[in-house]
Parts: structure tokens; C-alpha cells; sequence
């Protein structure tokens, strides 16, 4: 405020303030100077490109789990691994390329050997520092798993993260690897029916280490472990629209008419990436949730990064899409329904047993809501075609006898 503009509009101030001017006083400043803003928080310290300090590389360690993932896929593919690996009583040292991931795996796990590489480059660092390396193991199939395979003096192993019919189960990238370690004989019988050579590549099979303790848990029928509960189990819509199997698009038809219809529990997980490629499914969960709750559904949703084998065992009907999720139910011995869909050319890994041979198919919730009544009035038409591919595609005996813990400590002897 200039003094004239003062002097007319409010002459008791302008004299009060030059009193105190003369008195050696300042007047309040009308426009008070703006508070200083805050200072913003400091981000986290970025990773360099080479990670080490959660490992001691004067042990000497052998084995290396590597992980090319970013941490919505590279937790759901490593999680099943690491307590295998830690009863097998080996030294490991787990190698992940993304920086998130590699501060929430050491996070989750402070105790274990856990390294972080960007680069190719910075790999090389990393397996300088371990001369004592011998087998890598893959639980993914991802373009950074090259700067390892590379290594010649390395034995490399592909044991994958589940048993699927996808197309990417058996394609020519595996071939990448020495060996391919897999739950039954279905895994094998994709690559025989492929139309590719994979004369170099040997198959060992392992079984499902951690389907062991679902194995163990469903010896009893299905309808005598307690009363009906359902696993709903919708997989993501796929990184093209060619490959998207899901029925995750009327999943709340789903629920809903499987509530009022059949009135029986239900849990839905959705898939780890659902929304890595439609943005309108990235709140799938409170959508669902919101649902629930609006038309008081018993119906619960559980967190999108939970561990399927954890609640598998809790359930004893499955709803699916064609994943992997199939064959983990499968340990369950009981009722799946899958979802085909009809406007899909599908491109599978064939093996020698189809999902009609085992589970109940559908295309519609009217299908399905028909199928699922028959089944739960008594009519299980495929109980003994269930038991019939937990052998083929689980491996049961393998399993049970913890063929991969014992084929993990004899490379790690050697």
C-alpha cells in the first residue's frame, strides 16, 4: 500500500505509522511476507546399478535363483521358491534386476543373500564376486535372463513358476536352457508336440514341491472335508488382446449369480498384473469389494499378492481361466470349472490330456451356474479323470517324495 493511497483511505493509520517511523519503531508490514513453503521430503536414495551389501561373498555359494521381473510378477514367480530352497538346506544367493523389487524382496527377507544388477555389465560384477557359482536357477522366462545364459561355464536351469497350457509354456526362448526341470509329464509332452527341435534340452521331473501339503491334505473326497467353499480365481487380460483368456470382464455376473443362485462362500484373488494393460481394471479389487458390500454378497476378496497354495486348501470348488492356477487347484482333488471363450482363436501348449477330460468347461455364467449345480447335487462325472492328470501334470509320486529338494542338495554336493 503506497503512502497517498494510505493517507486517503486511512489517515489514523498513516499518522500512527510515522509516529513509530519517527520514534524508531517499524510499522507492521500490511502484506505479511508469505510463510516459507516446506521443504519436500528427500526422495529414497536411488540403487546404484550394482547392489551387494545384503550378501557375503566370502561364503561359498553355488547356486543362484535369478529373477528379470518387475516386482508385480518377479514376487508372485519367486515367492513359492524361496522357502523350497531354504529346506533344502543350500546356500543361494537370489539375483533380481529391478530396483523396487530388489528393496521389497530385502525388506520381506533382511536375513537372505539378495544382490541387485541393472546392467549386463553389472551381472558380470556380480558373478565375479562368486567363484564359487555353478547352477543358475530361472523362474521366469525373461529377455535379461541372457546376460546369464551366456556364461558357458554355468549350468542353467529353468524351473519356471507353474504348470500351464499357455502358449509361452513350451516355445522356443527355453530352449536358452541346459536343463528343464518340470512338475509331471505334461510339461514334457508340450515340447514333444511342438513344432520345434528340442533334441539338446534335458527334462527332469521334479514334481510341485509346493503343492506337496495340498497333496497331503485333500486324501479325503472333496464333499466330506467341510461344507462348500469357492476359490474364484480370474487370470489377467493378457499383455495382447489375442491372448486374453479371461473372464474377468463379467467376473461380477460371476459372483453375483453364483450367490444367489447357489448361496455358497466365495473367495476371489485376481491375477498380480490384472490392469498392467486395460487401466479400467486397476481397481478391480474395491470395485469388487464395493459390490460385495452394496448387495451384502458372502463373498470376500483377498489381496492381489497372496500366495495361492496358502489358500487353496481352504476351498474345495475352483473357478479358472486357463493358467496356471489350474494345475494348483488340481492338487486339491476337486471340482474346477474353466472358462473357454468362444470369440478366441486359442493357442495352447498341447499336452496329451484336455481340460474336458478334467475339468468343467464353460462359456457362459448360465453354463457355468448349470454345471456347477449338477456337480454339487452329486453328479462329479470327472472325479477319476482328476486323478489321472494330478499324475500327469503334477508328477504325485514325485511330489510326495520331494524329488527337487533331493535333486537341489545333489548339485549342491557336487
Amino acid at each position: 500500500m503506497s503512502k497517498l493511497t494510505k493517507l486517503v483511505n486511512n489517515p489514523k493509520l498513516f499518522f500512527k505509522d510515522a509516529a513509530l517511523k519517527k520514534l524508531g519503531a517499524s510499522p507492521k508490514n500490511d502484506n505479511s511476507e508469505p510463510k516459507p513453503k516446506p521443504k519436500p521430503k528427500p526422495k529414497p536414495r536411488a540403487l546404484k546399478n550394482i547392489e551387494t551389501s545384503h550378501v557375503n561373498f566370502y561364503q561359498e555359494i553355488s547356486l543362484i535363483i535369478h529373477s528379470g521381473e518387475l516386482l508385480s510378477a518377479g514376487a508372485n514367480h519367486i515367492i513359492p521358491w524361496i522357502p523350497v530352497f531354504i529346506q533344502a538346506d543350500v546356500k543361494f544367493v537370489v539375483l533380481v534386476r529391478n530396483e523396487t523389487f530388489f528393496k521389497w524382496l530385502t525388506e520381506e527377507y533382511p536375513w537372505m543373500s539378495i544382490a541387485y544388477a541393472r546392467r549386463g555389465v553389472d551381472v558380470e560384477e556380480i558373478l565375479s564376486l562368486l567363484p564359487d557359482a555353478k547352477t543358475i536357477f530361472y523362474p521366469s522366462s525373461t529377455g535379461n535372463n541372457i546376460h546369464l545364459v551366456r556364461f558357458n561355464h554355468l549350468h542353467h536351469v529353468f524351473i519356471g513358476h507353474g504348470d500351464s497350457d499357455k502358449a509361452s509354456s513350451a516355445n522356443k526362448a527355453l530352449r536358452l536352457y541346459d536343463e528343464v526341470w518340470t512338475a509331471g509329464q505334461g510339461h514334457i509332452d508340450r515340447f514333444s508336440n511342438s513344432d520345434f527341435d528340442t533334441a539338446h534340452i534335458e527334462f527332469v521331473k521334479v514334481g510341485r514341491p509346493n503343492l506337496r501339503n495340498i497333496l497331503l491334505s485333500s486324501q479325503k473326497n472333496w464333499q466330506q472335508r467341510s461344507s462348500n467353499k469357492i476359490l474364484y480365481l480370474p487370470t489377467w487380460e493378457g499383455g495382447v488382446e489375442e491372448a486374453n483368456y479371461s473372464s474377468i470382464f463379467f467376473s461380477g455376473q460371476i459372483i453375483r449369480q453364483v450367490q444367489k443362485q447357489l448361496d455358497i462362500p466365495m473367495m476371489i484373488k485376481y491375477h498380480p498384473l490384472t490392469g498392467g494393460r486395460d487401466s479400467n481394471l486397476k481397481n478391480i479389487n474395491k470395485m469388487t469389494e464395493d459390490i460385495i458390500s452394496r448387495e451384502t454378497l458372502n463373498a470376500n476378496v483377498l489381496d492381489n499378492g497372496i500366495e495361492i497354495s496358502t489358500i487353496i486348501p481352504n476351498n474345495n470348488i475352483f473357478i479358472c481361466d486357463i493358467s496356471g492356477v489350474i494345475t494348483e487347484c488340481l492338487a486339491a482333488d476337486a471340482p474346477i470349472f474353466v472358462y473357454i471363450p468362444v470369440d478366441k482363436n486359442i493357442k495352447v501348449a498341447n499336452s496329451n490330456i484336455n481340460y474336458e477330460e478334467y475339468c468343467y468347461t464353460y462359456s457362459s455364467v448360465d453354463e457355468l451356474i448349470e454345471k456347477m449345480s449338477g456337480v454339487i447335487d452329486g453328479d462329479d462325472y470327472l472325479m477319476e479323470g482328476r486323478k489321472k492328470a494330478i499324475e500327469y501334470f503334477i508328477g504325485y509320486q514325485e511330489t510326495l517324495d520331494n524329488k527337487f529338494i533331493e535333486k537341489l542338495r545333489n548339485i549342491y554336493s557336487k
